[in-house]
């Protein structure tokens, strides 16, 4: 059993998120795609403090395929430097995770 990872990344615009959740899915690098907000984003830009409204999109999937769905982000995300972060997950029900690795390993 592989290990159940969360990628998550960010849009300005929801339906950027929304076509990029598809397409991953589409693609089967992910099982899951949770768009959620807008939501407040404060960061450090160029030298600055900055702020955004953004829509935040959680992608499920299995470890060993981050490197492709971090791949696929750079070539279809608008953001110049999007946000890509990954969380392992410790705890998953076996029947969940049996679901994951199904959806993305055909």
């Amino acid at each position: 059993m592989h290990s159940l990872i969360i990628i998550s990344t960010t849009f300005e615009q929801k339906e950027d998120g929304a076509r990029v959740a598809r397409l991953l899915l589409d693609e089967r690098l992910v099982a899951c795609a949770q768009l959620s907000g807008p939501i407040s984003s404060y960061y450090r830009w160029e030298g600055d403090v900055a702020s955004s409204t953004e829509f935040s999109l959680s992608l499920k999937t299995i470890g060993p395929l981050y490197k492709k769905v971090e791949a696929r982000l750079r070539e279809v995300h608008p953001y110049e430097l999007p946000e890509i972060v990954s969380q392992t997950i410790t705890g998953v029900s076996e029947e969940y995770m049996e679901w994951v690795e199904t959806e993305v390993l055909q």
